[in-house]
């Protein structure tokens, strides 16, 4: 077996046989299934374009918490600086939120490993299925650090970190994001990504840690 199925095989058992639990005051640990699929454009002048759909599991994925549906835009100035904003709709059981990022990122290759990081802005407004509550209006910073290495001609193993800050009274963590995996290349286009995210959340009174183990489909369409 060569070594990049040995690679992908590993990653797809941990998914599979991974056990999960709900996160609650008294056992703040929970495991989730996030399964994503989307088309990138390639556009002229340095333009790309992209739509996403996203799925998310959690409760031993026993239960469906939502979908999320994602169109972003990119506008790259030079072989390493380019800038992004992105428009997502989710309809999860909580109820409907509505969130809009903007931001940059910056890329650089140090010998064979790809660098890049991004810094974005986020606003994000919950509208509960209750009408007597108010919505939620909530901003945030985020700062991505992300690393891509090839491990053979059809796989990249990629790590990033990613600190989250909430805007409320000044710069407050919300959560971490800690991901690692590993990106199969099918054709030049078309990739999936396997890869599991640990993310410690801050957001309630207590500590919560999710483990997340999820699969990325993704198809590049190159418009002249």
């Amino acid at each position: 077996m060569r070594r990049s199925n040995i690679y992908l095989t590993l990653l797809l058992v941990l998914l599979s046989n991974a056990g999960y639990s709900q996160a609650t005051k008294s056992d703040p640990i929970d495991k989730q299934g996030w399964f994503r699929a989307g088309v990138d454009f390639d556009l002229p002048k340095k333009w790309k374009a992209e739509v996403e759909y996203q799925a998310r599991m959690f409760n031993d994925l026993k239960t469906f918490n939502g979908s999320f549906y994602s169109m972003g835009i990119q506008k790259g100035f030079s072989s390493w600086f380019a800038l992004q904003a992105e428009y997502r709709l989710a309809k999860v059981l909580k109820g409907t939120y509505n969130r809009i990022s903007a931001g940059f990122v910056v890329d650089e290759k140090i010998n064979d490993v790809k660098l890049d990081l991004r810094v974005l802005y986020q606003n994000q407004v919950q509208d509960f299925d209750d009408p007597v509550k108010e919505n939620d209006k909530n901003n945030f910073v985020r700062m991505r650090m992300r690393g891509k290495k090839e491990m053979s001609d059809k796989v990249d193993l990629v790590l990033s970190f990613e600190p989250i800050y909430q805007l409320q009274s000044g710069l407050q963590i919300d959560n971490y994001r800690l991901q690692g995996g590993l990106k199969y290349h099918f054709t030049k286009a078309t990739s999936l990504d396997v890869f599991y995210l640990n993310r410690p959340d801050y957001a309630k009174s207590y500590k919560r840690q999710y483990h997340v183990f999820g699969i990325a489909f993704k198809h590049e369409i190159k418009i002249n």
